[in-house]
């Protein structure tokens, strides 16, 4: 059984499908939806729908002060666990 647990693989996983974790908490969700279904038809989901996103928007990287800006609010308005 992996270390981290499905609520904290959907939490992490915008950040992991950016590339934006460090390497281990990477290892730990990769190993987690390696044995998990659900989480990795979500995380399959996310994938896809950011491609999609990507192709029609036409865009192929999102400036760095309005990650920023999404990355305030989103941890702002985000539930304390």
């Amino acid at each position: 059984m992996s270390p981290i647990d499905c609520r904290e693989v959907l939490r992490r996983l915008e950040l992991y499908l950016d590339g934006e974790l460090d390497g281990g908490v990477c290892l730990e969700i990769e190993e987690h939806l390696v044995t998990c279904g659900p989480c990795t038809d979500h995380s399959d989901f996310q994938r896809k729908l950011k491609q999609m996103v990507r192709a029609k928007c036409g865009c192929s990287d999102v400036p760095a002060h309005v990650l920023r800006r999404v990355r305030v609010v989103l941890e702002r308005e985000a539930p304390q666990a």
